[in-house]
Order: C-alpha cells, then structure tokens, then sequence
C-alpha cells in the first residue's frame, strides 16, 4: 500500500480491522436522520407539503406505503440494463422476477394475451411511457392531438412529437376554463387525428 493511499484511509488496515468494526461501515446502517438531519428536515417538511395540499398532476399522486418501501428499496441498488434473461450485467435473477411478474400483472389488469402481447414496464418518466405509446398507435408523420400545454396538456402533446408527427393542439374556453367539445369535435373532422390525448 502506497503512503498516499495509507493517508486517504487514516491508518486503517482492512486485514487487521473487522469490517464490522469500522466506524465508516455505520453509514449504510443509519437512517438519514442522524446521517444528515438537515436533508431529514426536508423530507419532513415535503411530506407534510403533500399531505396538507391538493395536488392536480396525476403523476404526483400519494404513494402507499407499499409503494414507498419498494422504491426505497435494496431493488435501487441494481442497474439493470436489458431485459429478462438477456441482461449485459450479471446478478439481476431477482430483478428478472420482479419485472416479469409486473409484466404479467399489466397484461392481467388490461386483459390481454400472452401469446399476443407483450409489454414493457421500464419507462423511465412519463415522456418516454407517452412516446411508446404513441409510437405503438401513430406512424411516422401521422396526427395527433392533444390538449395546448399553457391550458393543461404535456409537453409530449405536442412540441416534443412535431419532428416525428403532425401535432395540433386543442385548449380551453378562457371564460369557463373548460374544453369546447364541440369545437374540438369540428376541429378533429378537419384535422383528421390518429390520436386524440385527453
């Protein structure tokens, strides 16, 4: 062992100290509350923030604890580039488990074959799960429409996709804050959508 590298450690000897023993091991023992009180802080006050507030954004919706226990989980720690069975790192077996029984469960929850469909539940955000599925419905250069973003819609309603497909975007009325069916209705006979989002 170098001198540098002796420095860098403070004299510690992993040959001649348990690993257990070793004060830097309790970092991955402690909670974030006596690790870093002022980031503990913070996730109290958020929290709170989202337990007293309303929010409208679907994709902020309050997790169960369920839900919070598995994405906290010791699953983070892998990355697992691929798919089932096909992974470029090794040590995924459990992680190949659990994507397959979410795959099986997405198929249950819409009713759908096996034999016919597959699916794919690695999205990393809402803007790539739109674009697959937009892909999935509407070829190349074909239309779609979807509600304006200063009145509410997705950034995937419409700017993102026009280098790929035809976008045009629907609002709504300024004095109810509501869609005009009706006008979205003649709008669509002209436009000729594949897809409306709504």
């Amino acid at each position: 062992m170098s001198t540098n590298n002796s420095n860098l450690l403070n004299g510690f000897n992993p040959t001649h100290v348990e690993r257990e023993n070793y004060k830097g091991n309790s970092i991955l023992k402690d909670s974030v509350d006596s690790v870093d009180p002022e980031i503990y802080a913070l996730l109290k006050k958020e929290k709170e923030r989202q337990k007293l507030g309303i929010h409208l954004i679907a994709s902020e919706n309050f997790t169960s604890k369920a839900v919070s226990e598995t994405v906290g989980s010791c699953l983070t720690n892998k990355y697992s580039e691929g798919y089932p069975g096909v992974r470029y790192y090794g040590g995924n077996e459990y992680i190949d488990q659990v994507e397959n029984i979410c795959r099986k469960r997405a198929l249950q929850l819409f009713g759908l074959n096996s034999e016919k469909w597959g699916v794919n539940v690695q999205a990393l955000s809402g803007s790539p799960a739109n674009f697959a599925v937009y892909t999935a419905i509407v070829e190349p250069h074909g239309r779609l429409m979807g509600l304006e973003l200063t009145d509410g819609g997705h950034l995937t309603h419409g700017f993102c996709n026009f280098f790929i497909f035809e976008s045009m975007p629907y609002r709504v009325n300024p004095n109810t804050g509501l869609i005009d069916y009706d006008l979205l209705e003649q709008n669509a006979l002209l436009f000729r959508p594949k897809l409306i989002i709504a």
